[in-house]
Order: structure tokens, then sequence, then C-alpha cells
């Protein structure tokens, strides 16, 4: 069993966000996450012994530390030198000028946007002048586990009462930079824009894994019960989803152009309970792929990989109609300039014209999602030829993925 990476300098580096007085002793680390459930970092639960400010007290300051991947292949798959400052500016730079926007829109306290969680701090380096991430980068959170919020079962996906919830949150996460573009589009370029700059995330992949995983898409889609003529268009659909993000080629600046999270599937949302069992929080996390496209990416995502509605072929116009209500609310909401643009027609019609762009994201990370807990090896061990194991998935990614492709058909989105 590997052993969890250390954390040096760990007093120099929290200290100064603490409370004036409060000291660093020392701290107990742990792995937070199974394998399978975090791939492109190494997340670590933390105890922090601290005096308190007074110095009279001994506490403990449970944390959550975010650190790059250990695995080499992985470190090249997840870019980690762009992708973990992406995650950082998050916290830094742009969170900071959501909420600001919010406040100078007299939003009162209880409307402000809850999806993000404390960061205490961030660093690439122990090397100050460093813009390369080492092993001593490292971001600190606060444990959400221990504040009540959980991670739904991967396998299992959120209910249609949870996937109202969610589209409701993301709705207002899309909204505020659309309308911080509108408003304040030199505040939108320097605190936010420079930070979502598109990445081919097959870029660490060799073309020889690559052509694997293709050919495993294939054999799955066969598996799966789908008709040759489909499979040979899905390919098709594939093959210029992959050009465009090899070519880096973004969605059409237009009304439903935001930030996106690019990554929103079941592991990366904690969901936090009431006493009557009904959701009252919610956090996004892993934040290390956010680029600026099209929102309906996001929303086709998470619908396609993280909802287990049995009617969900049937209830996609449903779900959209959710999340546009709660977009249209929360624009309203801060002022946003030519709302007339924002007609449910414009949205559906921004849907069918981003959706066949997103089915090769949403189709690979299919067998990540569904991957079966005992047949993925500890964390030391992980490489990207684990994906294309046949013995990684079950029937459920079989009933999904025809599912996926199903709606895909079914919408002309193919």
């Amino acid at each position: 069993m590997s052993k969890p990476p250390v954390i040096r300098n760990l007093k120099e580096f929290l200290e100064p966000v603490l409370e004036p007085g409060v000291k660093v002793l020392g701290y107990k680390s742990s792995f937070l996450t199974a394998p399978g459930d975090n791939y492109g970092s190494t997340m670590l639960a933390l105890t922090v012994e601290v005096t308190s400010a007074t110095g009279d007290e001994l506490e403990q300051l449970p944390l959550v530390a975010k650190m790059r991947p250990t695995s080499e292949e992985f470190l090249e798959i997840f870019q980690i030198d762009v992708t973990f400052v992406k995650e950082a500016a998050v916290y830094s730079q742009i969170v900071p000028a959501m909420i600001k926007l919010q406040q100078e829109m007299g939003l009162p306290d209880e409307e402000t946007i809850d999806v993000f969680c404390r960061c205490y701090n961030t660093r690439v380096s122990l090397d100050p002048d460093s813009d390369k991430v080492d092993a001593d980068g490292v971001m600190l959170f606060e444990n959400l586990k221990l504040a009540g919020f959980i991670t739904e079962d991967r396998r299992k996906g959120f209910t249609r009462e949870l996937a109202e919830f969610i589209l409701k949150k993301l709705a207002q996460f899309h909204a505020i930079p659309i309308a911080l573009r509108l408003l304040k589009p030199e505040v939108f370029k320097s605190s936010v824009q420079k930070f979502l700059v598109k990445i081919d995330i097959d870029a660490g992949l060799s073309e020889q894994t690559i052509q694997r995983m293709l050919t495993v898409i294939e054999a799955d889609l066969k598996k799966a019960g789908v008709k040759e003529q489909l499979i040979k268009r899905l390919l098709e659909r594939i093959d210029d989803c992959r050009k465009r993000q090899a070519n880096l080629v973004s969605d059409e600046v237009n009304q439903y152009c935001s930030m996106l999270h690019n990554d929103l599937w079941v592991n990366n949302m904690m969901i936090k309970y009431g006493d009557t069992g009904k959701p009252t929080g919610l956090k996004f996390v892993d934040f290390q792929l956010i680029q600026m496209d099209s929102l309906v990416r996001d929303i086709l995502f998470f619908l396609l990989t993280s909802v287990s509605d049995a009617n969900l072929a049937h209830s996609t116009d449903h779900y959209f109609n959710v999340y546009f209500e709660g977009l249209r609310f929360h624009l309203a909401r801060l002022k946003c300039p030519n709302m007339s643009q924002f007609t449910y027609q414009s949205f559906l019609e921004e849907i069918n014209r981003v959706a066949p762009r997103e089915l090769y994201h949403i189709v690979a990370m299919l067998r990540v999602v569904l991957a079966k807990k005992e047949s993925i090896p500890e964390h030391s061990e992980l490489d990207a030829e684990l994906f294309c194991n046949d013995n990684l998935v079950e029937e459920d990614y079989y009933r999904k993925l025809l599912l996926v492709v199903t709606i895909y058909d079914q919408q002309g989105w193919v």
C-alpha cells in the first residue's frame, strides 16, 4: 500500500491564512478518495494540530489537500502545469470576481453563489519564482465531508429530484460569468477569461493509446447492441469531435457562452441533506478543466453521465426547461442586458448546434463513471491502459452507453 505524499513547510504555508496567533504544530494524513474516484490529482485528508489563538489550547483543524497525481503518465495526461493553475485561479481570482458582481447588483447574502468550498491557500512549488507544478504543489480546502456533504455513488447517479436541484445551481454558476462578460468586459477578461484556456485533454496520450480507446469504443457500441449504421455515424461524429478538440476549436461566442466546469459528473459534486432528506447544499469540486464555451456542454455532460432517471430518454425537455428557467432568473437578478435574446427557442437551437460536439467527451467518460470499484488498483498502479480493460465495466455500462447514443439518435444530434 503506497503512502500519502508529504506536505513540506505546512506551517509556513498555512499559518498566514489562519486567525492571528494560531500556530501549526504538525499534521497527520491519509488518502481521501479510493482508486477510481479521482485520477487528475492526489487527494489527502489532513488533521492539522494547531494551538488556539490564545495559545492555551490544542485544537484539530480538518482539511483536504489536493496535490498532483503520483502517476507519471497521469501527470502528462492531465497537463498539470496548466490544469493545476486553472483550479487555483478559480479560488484566488474567479470566485471573488463573481461574488463582487452579485454584491454590486444588490443581491442579499442568501442569494450569493455557494457552490464553491473554502480554499485556504494554494502554491505550485516551494520555489516562489517557479511556474511549474512540482511535488510540493498543493491546495488546501475545508473538509466538506465533516461539514455534512457527501459524494453519491457514481454507479447509481442522481435521482430526478437531485438532478433538478443541481441544474438550478448550475444555471447560477453559468449566469454570473455571462453577466460579468456583458456588464464588465474588462473585469471578465482580467479575472476570468484569461484562466479559461482551452486544452486538448488527449494531448498527453500516445497515438497508440488513443487508437486503442477508439477501438474499445467501437467494440463497446457493438456489445451494447447499437445498430451498425448508427455505429458508423457515431464514429464519424466522434472523429469530428476529436479534430475540433485537437485544433482547440471553441464554440461560437454568443449569449450562451460562459465559464464551464467541463467535468461535471457525480464525483465532482458533493451534496448536503437536511433533516427531511431533501438536498439543502451543493458544492462543485475539481475545476482543473474549466474553459470558455457553450454552457450546453456542461448540461449534457451532467445529464448523460450522472443522472439515473428511468425515463431520461423522454425527459430531456423537462430538464432543459428546469435549467433554462433558472438561467433566466439569475440573469435577470444580475440585471443582465439584452434579456430578450435569452428565449427558450434560441436555447434549444443552441443545444442542437452544440450537442454533436460533446458526444466524444460523454462517451469516453462513461467507462470512468461506471468502472467497477474492485477492478481498479491502488493509487500507485493507475495508468491510462486500465480504461481499455474489458474487466473494468459491467452490464450497467453497456445499458448507459446504449441510452446515451439512443438519445443522440432520437434528438438528431448524430
